[in-house]
């Protein structure tokens, strides 16, 4: 029997960005609609809302888990919206709700994203190009309970690379 789920990518990063790394963002987001996956992001400003915008406007889906409960709490890219009502719990949703996860930026409530994914077993792409979490883990393990680490991805371009690797290997049958 054919499955029919789309691979999912998370994008994590903070509500608060540059001009700069939203531009980044925007375009991580028009990537991943082009490989043929959905985005799945917290639904906020920021990385969120750039992500969502550059996936959307490439043709993409994408998935809002906001930590609000009310339906209208969700940036205008969004296609779906789950509001978990859960404030900054909700990131243990966002950080496994991706078959890949990808941190660009971040604060404090990526950092806890990262070790949800971490803790979950999700490969983790870091934009080391960009301030904040992003680059500080690039290249990095989180912690003791996996062999590899963080994946470094220095570029745009590195980033699609690993994405469509990683996207190649979930089955759509």
């Amino acid at each position: 029997m054919k499955k029919h789920r789309i691979p999912q990518v998370a994008v994590i990063g903070s509500s608060e960005a540059d001009e700069p790394t939203l531009r980044v963002a925007e375009q991580v987001g028009g990537i991943i609609a082009r490989l043929g996956a959905a985005l799945v992001t917290g639904g906020r400003g920021g990385i969120m809302a750039a992500a969502s915008r550059g996936c959307a406007e490439a043709g993409g889906t994408v998935l809002a888990v906001t930590p609000h409960q009310q339906m209208d709490e969700v940036n205008d890219y969004a296609h779906f919206h789950i509001p978990t009502a859960m404030g900054w719990a909700r990131n243990c949703i966002t950080g496994i709700a991706g078959d890949v996860v990808v941190v660009i930026g971040g604060a404090a409530g990526t950092l806890s994203e990262i070790a949800y994914a971490w803790m979950y077993d999700r490969p983790i792409l870091a934009l080391s190009c960009c301030e904040g979490w992003s680059r500080r883990i690039a290249g990095q393990p989180v912690d003791h309970r996996r062999s590899d680490v963080v994946v470094d991805c220095p570029s745009l371009k590195a980033l699609e690379k690993e994405l469509r690797a990683r996207l190649a290997t979930i089955s759509r049958r």
